[in-house]
């Protein structure tokens, strides 16, 4: 049964290692994928920027790739200055989300221009040549992906921010809790009635023992008893704490 025992745990141990792993790899390759997923549209514009312009090849690619870094900047912008809007307060200038949208939307435009306007020309012959449109959607698709995700990062990080300084105001207002008096055990009356009356001792140390034994219900003689036995007591650990 020992043994038995000691395998569960290791495999437990193990498929938590393995799940650790498995969320690394996943973390890196769909951060990745956004990403890749913008080489074809690179490399065919690429190819109409040098095809047009009579670019050689680095300069074409260099322009590709500068066209896809605006694409993500402007998409990026977007996206900020729609989050803006939707969570600022009333005081603050609204942004331009109109604008950016646009800009967006010509990035686009520019990709899908450059790319169709060499496959065109093919579709008529053979339609097939129209897939090639399908990258730059792609390509719609993979930039808004990456730069929701890195928005939705953001908005986490905040999140858990916030979240860290609730629980340590929490932890701060949290009171200490009192400590629990000693209660002698008394035949006549009961450890309950005991620690009623403790209780009421802790908030009332002044009260007479006749009130006390009206509080608790029981005769004056009784509450004359438990004050005289647990007054002590109850003052002996309020001077511990104090000390």
């Amino acid at each position: 049964m020992k043994l038995t025992d000691q395998i569960i745990a290791a495999a437990r141990q193990v498929d938590t290692i393995a799940g650790g792993m498995e969320a690394i790899v996943l973390a890196l390759t769909s951060r990745a994928a956004a990403w890749i997923a913008c080489v074809p549209t690179i490399l065919l514009t690429a190819r109409s920027c040098e095809v047009i312009f009579s670019l050689t090849p680095m300069e074409a690619l260099a322009s590709a790739v500068a066209l896809e870094l605006v694409g993500q900047s402007a998409v990026k912008t977007w996206l900020a200055a729609r989050e803006w809007n939707r969570t600022k307060r009333e005081s603050d200038a609204p942004a331009n989300a109109r604008l950016a949208l646009v800009l967006t939307v010509g990035y686009f435009a520019i990709d899908f221009v450059l790319i169709a306007i060499l496959q065109v020309p093919k579709a008529r012959v053979e339609p097939i040549y129209y897939a090639a449109l399908l990258f730059p959607l792609a390509q719609i698709i993979s930039t808004v992906t990456t730069a929701e995700r890195a928005a939705q990062f953001g908005r986490e990080a905040v999140a858990e921010e916030k979240a860290a300084k609730r629980r340590a105001v929490r932890a701060e207002r949290k009171p200490a809790q009192r400590k629990k008096v000693p209660v002698p055990a008394i035949s006549a009356s009961g450890n309950d009635t005991a620690e009623r009356a403790a209780a009421i001792l802790a908030i009332r140390p002044d009260i007479s023992g006749s009130e006390l034994g009206r509080q608790l219900g029981k005769s004056e003689r009784m509450g004359r008893v438990l004050k005289a036995e647990l007054a002590p007591v109850i003052s002996g650990n309020g001077g511990n704490q104090d000390g």
